[in-house]
C-alpha cells in the first residue's frame, strides 16, 4: 500500500502544529472519530479512503439539513468544543454522532483552513490558505491512513510475530480519543495492557509534542485506573520496525 505524502514544504506543515491544536481543529467534533471510520471498511487505496471520508461529509449533510435552525448553526460550529465544551456534552447522543460519526466534506476541510490560516498567516513562514487547507487534509486523512492502515497494521503484524501468545484487539475511536489507547492486548483471555503506536516523532521534545504527551499520559492514567492494567507506547516506523525495541522485554 502507498502512503501520503506531505504536499507542503514541511518546516512550513510543523509551524502550525501548535495552533491546530490550539483551535481544537483536531477534535472528533471537528472531524469525526476518524480511526473508526477508516476501520469501517478495507480500503485498497489510499484514494478510496479519501473519497469515502468526502462522501461520509455528504451523508452527514443530508442528516443535518433536517434539522431545526438552532441545531444545525451548533452542529456546524467546528469550534464549539472550545467555546463552550459543556455544551457539546448537553447535546443528545443522537446529535453529537453527527460530528462524532461522519466524515467532512472538501469544502468543510477548507473552511478548517481558513481558520487555521487567519491564524498563523503572519507567523513568518509566508502560508498560503491553500497550503493551511494541505496541512488540514494531511492531518486528518493522510496522516490517519499512514498512521492507522499503514504504521498500525505493520505494526501490529511485527508484534504478533514476537509475540504469539498475545491477542491485539482494535478500540473504536471514541474509546481510544478518551483513554488514548489503539489496541487491548490479552493473554489466556485476560486483559494484559493497552497499546499506544506512535511515529518517532511522537518522542521528540517540542511543546506541541510535550502537550500532547501529557494529555496523553493524562488519558493512560485514567485507563489504567479503571482497568488496572499499564498502556504503553510502541514507536514505530510505517514499515511496523519497532523502534523503541527495549519494549519487547516488557510485553
Amino acid at each position: 500500500m502507498d502512503e501520503f505524502k506531505l504536499p507542503i514544504d514541511s518546516n512550513k506543515f510543523r509551524s502550525t502544529n501548535q495552533t491546530w491544536n490550539d483551535l481544537m481543529l483536531n477534535d472528533p467534533w471537528s472531524v469525526g472519530y476518524v480511526t473508526t471510520l477508516i476501520a469501517a471498511n478495507d480500503f485498497p487505496t489510499k484514494e478510496e479512503w479519501e473519497n469515502f471520508y468526502y462522501e461520509s461529509g455528504i451523508s452527514r449533510n443530508n442528516s443535518i439539513a433536517n434539522l431545526n435552525d438552532e441545531n444545525r448553526e451548533l452542529i456546524n460550529d467546528e469550534q464549539l468544543v472550545l467555546k463552550n465544551g459543556a455544551k457539546v456534552k448537553q447535546l443528545t447522543w443522537d446529535l453529537k454522532n453527527l460530528n462524532f460519526q461522519f466524515g467532512r466534506t472538501e469544502e468543510q476541510l477548507r473552511k478548517k483552513g481558513k481558520i487555521l490560516y487567519e491564524k498563523v498567516k503572519d507567523n513568518g513562514y509566508g502560508l498560503t490558505e491553500e497550503e493551511c487547507f494541505q496541512c488540514v487534509r494531511y492531518r486528518v486523512i493522510c496522516e490517519t491512513w499512514n498512521g492507522v492502515v499503514l504504521r498500525e497494521v505493520n505494526t501490529i503484524a511485527t508484534l504478533k510475530r514476537l509475540l504469539p501468545q498475545a491477542v491485539f484487539e482494535k478500540v473504536d475511536g471514541e474509546f481510544d480519543h478518551q483513554y488514548a489507547v489503539d489496541y487491548e492486548v490479552y493473554k489466556e483471555g485476560k486483559l494484559v495492557y493497552g497499546l499506544q503506536v506512535k511515529p518517532e516523532s511522537y518522542t521528540r521534545s517540542t511543546p506541541y509534542i510535550n502537550k500532547a504527551r501529557y494529555a496523553n499520559q493524562q488519558k493512560n492514567a485514567a485507563y489504567t485506573a479503571k482497568f488496572g492494567v499499564p498502556v504503553y507506547d510502541i514507536i514505530s516506523s510505517t514499515a511496523g520496525n519497532i523502534i523503541n525495541s527495549e519494549i519487547i522485554k516488557t510485553l
